[in-house]
């Protein structure tokens, strides 16, 4: 499966018709891909927006979403723009079971967009909780891979971070739906911890430091 993104093309090929994609060969910026946006909003898809909790009430003033998706709880209570919001009741900790939150977010995420309305889903940075819950419904609902949903959301909101605890998780969702997983959990030296795959190459430097001159702490 491969990321199927505004700067795509879609053609079909073969007596089977099966899509093929063919990639632009100049790549969007991040400022580029959310033109348009309040500050400190992402675009996900030209319906899914993910933001921190300082950038909600230009969000919402600004897009007018059809649905918010609160995963902050420790906000507190919600103010009164007349938004139906969805809660998800859930500390940013690695502890923290998404499970039972991600199937259903994915599913009431789908059935607004569905409609032609705008979700906004969003925590405290816009960063674990909320990223979590965007990357369940790409990988349900758009049929990406975890790896191809993690870099397509990575490219509009650089700053992504699912705790490991949550990416765990998502690597598990996906293994159910599909069979396999895209994305693995791999040993990082540089601070002594397992962390996906995909957050590799933010530690490459830092890797060949300790590599170079031993553990950061010692400095």
């Amino acid at each position: 499966m491969k990321v199927l993104t505004a700067a795509d093309k879609v053609t079909n090929v073969g007596n089977e018709n099966e899509p093929t994609v063919v990639l632009e060969s100049q790549k969007l910026t991040k400022e580029e891909l959310n033109r348009g946006c309040p500050l400190g909003v992402s675009r996900i898809t030209n319906y899914l927006y993910v933001c921190g909790a300082h950038a909600l009430p230009g969000a919402v003033r600004v897009l007018h979403p059809g649905l918010i998706v609160s995963a902050a709880p420790e906000l507190g209570p919600s103010p009164e723009d007349y938004v139906p919001r969805h809660f998800i009741p859930l500390l940013d900790t690695p502890n923290s079971d998404m499970h039972p939150y991600m199937e259903r977010t994915a599913d009431l995420i789908n059935e607004v967009v569905a409609n032609g309305e705008i979700v906004l889903v969003h925590c405290v940075a816009g960063v674990s909780r909320s990223v979590t819950l965007c990357l369940a419904y790409l990988v349900k609902w758009l049929k990406m891979t975890l790896r191809d949903a993690y870099h397509h959301m990575k490219q509009r909101r650089p700053q992504i971070r699912p705790n490991t605890g949550f990416f765990k998780q998502l690597i598990k969702y996906e293994e159910r739906l599909f069979g396999e997983a895209s994305v693995k959990m791999v040993y990082c030296e540089a601070i002594d911890k397992e962390i996906p795959d995909v957050y590799e190459p933010d530690y490459i430097a830092m890797t060949w430091f300790r590599q170079r001159y031993g553990p950061i702490e010692q400095h």
